[in-house]
C-alpha cells in the first residue's frame, strides 16, 4: 500500500493543492517558504504517531493566510492509499474505516482529516436565507477556534479540490447559500474509533537535519535512545537479571565506602546540633541512585565516533556538523528498518531536506543508493545533487504564486 495522493484545502500556505505520488522513492523540490514543512506536517497529523494527538485540533494559524476571514470555513487533509494489501485481516481493518470498496475487494482507500465548525454552528448557518449576508456575519463574527471540531473520516469519493465540491460541501459564503445536511455525504463517514492506521503502519519521519546535537542530549528525541527501546522489550530477563544484580551490588558498595558513612553521621549531627532532635529528620541516608532497569540504563549510554584522529572516538557534540548529521539519519533509517520488521502492509519514510551539513558526494550516493522494498520514501530537497538522481515522474514541485502554494508535476503531459 502506498499513498497515492495528498489533498490539502485552506491549510496554510495552501488553498488548494493535488499532490500526486507514485510507489518507491518521490521527490519534493520548492524554494524555501514554499509550503515543504507543512506538507510534510499535514501528513504526519494523519499518519505519525509520535505526534501528540493534541495537535489534531489545529489553530486560528493553520488556516490558509489567503482567506479573507478564516471563521466559518473548513481545513481538509484527505489522503489516498492505493493497492491496499488483499490480505484479509487487513480488508478487514480497512472495510469499516478508510476503504473503499470496488468488486467486492478494497484496492483504495482515503483517509481524511477535516477541522470543521461544530455542529451547532453549521445548523445556524444551514438556517439562513440565501444572500442574509448580515445573519452570516452575526454568526461568524463570534466564532473562536474552541467552536471548531477535527473529524477524521474515510470512504470518501470527492475531490476536496474542486471549489464546485468545496462550496457544495461548506458553503457559499459569497453568495451565502448553505446546504441542509450537517454532515455531506462527500466527506466519508466518520472513522470508527477502533479504527488506528498509525498503529497498523511503519511510519518515520527525518527532520531537517541542522545542528542535531541537542537532540541527542533528549531523551525524548535522542535516536540512538530510540533504537535502545526498541530493543528493551526483546531482551532476554535471563540475560539483564544478572546486570541488575551487578547494579545493586555497586550501589551498595558505594554506600559502604567509609567516606560515604563518615559523612552521613556528620551530616546527621550538624543537624542534631542545629535543630535538636525534635526537629531533625527521622532518618538520613546517602544512596547511589544508579538504576538496574533497562530504560534508566539506556539512557546512560552515549554514542562515541571516530571521525579523523586514527585511534580517537569522540562524543556527539565532538563531531562536525556534517558528522554529527550523518549519524543521526543513519540511526532514523535504522529506527525504520526495526519498525518494518514489526509491520508488512504499510511502510513510510519522511525526510526533510536531508542535504544541511552532508556532502555533496554523501547526497548523491546516499538517495541513489536509498530504495527499501515495500517502502514508500518522500523526500525533500534543494539539492541538485539529489534532485538529479530523482525520476521526472515521481516529483512534485512547490512555488509560490500570489501568496499561495502551488503544486506541479513535470512529468505531466509527457510521454514516453
Amino acid at each position: 500500500m502506498y499513498i497515492s495522493k495528498l489533498q490539502l484545502v485552506n491549510y496554510r500556505n495552501f488553498e488548494r493543492a493535488n499532490i500526486l505520488f507514485k510507489k518507491g522513492i518521490n521527490t519534493i523540490i520548492g524554494e524555501n517558504g514554499s509550503g515543504k514543512t507543512n506538507l510534510f506536517r499535514a501528513i504526519r497529523l494523519l499518519l505519525d504517531d509520535n505526534m501528540l494527538r493534541s495537535a489534531l485540533h489545529l489553530e486560528e494559524k493553520d488556516f490558509h493566510r489567503g482567506l479573507t476571514n478564516w471563521q466559518g470555513h473548513w481545513i481538509i487533509i484527505s489522503l489516498e492509499f492505493d493497492e491496499v494489501s488483499q490480505d484479509e485481516a487487513i480488508q478487514s481493518l480497512f472495510l469499516h474505516g478508510a476503504g473503499n470498496i470496488e468488486d467486492g475487494v478494497i484496492g483504495k482507500a482515503t483517509y481524511n482529516l477535516i477541522f470543521r465548525p461544530k455542529a451547532s454552528v453549521r445548523s445556524k448557518l444551514s438556517q439562513l436565507g440565501d444572500g442574509n449576508k448580515v445573519g452570516l456575519a452575526a454568526i461568524l463574527q463570534p466564532l473562536t477556534i474552541d467552536d471548531y471540531e477535527t473529524v477524521l473520516t474515510g470512504k470518501s469519493s470527492a475531490d476536496f479540490t474542486d471549489p464546485a465540491v468545496y462550496t457544495t460541501v461548506v458553503g457559499d459564503f459569497e453568495n451565502v447559500k448553505f446546504g441542509d445536511k450537517l454532515d455531506p455525504p462527500e466527506i466519508g463517514c466518520r472513522i470508527p474509533g477502533i479504527f488506528s492506521i498509525t498503529k497498523e503502519i511503519s511510519f518515520t519521519f527525518v527532520q531537517a537535519l541542522r545542528d542535531v546535537v541537542a537532540d541527542f542530549h533528549n531523551n525524548r528525541t535522542n535516536p540512538l535512545l530510540t533504537l535502545l527501546r526498541s530493543k528493551s522489550g526483546e531482551i532476554n530477563p535471563a540475560e539483564f537479571g544478572p546486570i541488575t544484580t551487578k547494579v545493586k551490588d555497586l550501589n551498595a558498595a558505594i554506600e559502604d565506602l567509609s567516606d560515604v558513612k563518615e559523612i552521613r553521621t556528620d551530616i546527621r549531627n550538624t543537624l542534631n546540633d542545629a535543630a535538636g532532635d525534635t526537629y531533625s529528620p527521622s532518618s538520613l541516608s546517602i544512596r547511589s541512585d544508579l538504576s538496574g532497569e533497562a530504560d534508566r540504563l539506556f539512557q546512560s549510554l552515549k554514542l562515541f565516533v571516530g571521525e579523523s584522529e586514527e585511534g580517537y572516538e569522540g562524543a556527539i557534540y565532538e563531531l562536525s556538523l556534517g558528522g554529527a548529521n550523518l549519524i543521526y539519519l543513519t540511526l532514523k533509517l535504522l529506527e525504520f528498518k526495526y519498525q518494518r520488521i514489526k509491520h508488512s502492509f504499510a511502510n513510510f519514510l519522511l525526510i526533510e531536506e536531508p542535504e544541511a551539513h552532508i556532502h555533496t558526494h554523501i547526497q548523491k550516493t546516499l538517495f541513489d543508493r536509498l530504495t527499501y522494498s515495500d517502502t514508500q520514501v518522500i523526500y525533500s530537497t534543494h539539492s541538485t545533487h539529489i534532485s538529479e538522481v530523482s525520476n521526472v515522474e515521481r516529483v512534485n514541485i512547490l512555488g509560490r504564486v500570489d501568496g499561495r502554494c502551488e503544486v506541479f508535476q513535470p512529468a505531466t503531459g509527457l510521454t514516453r
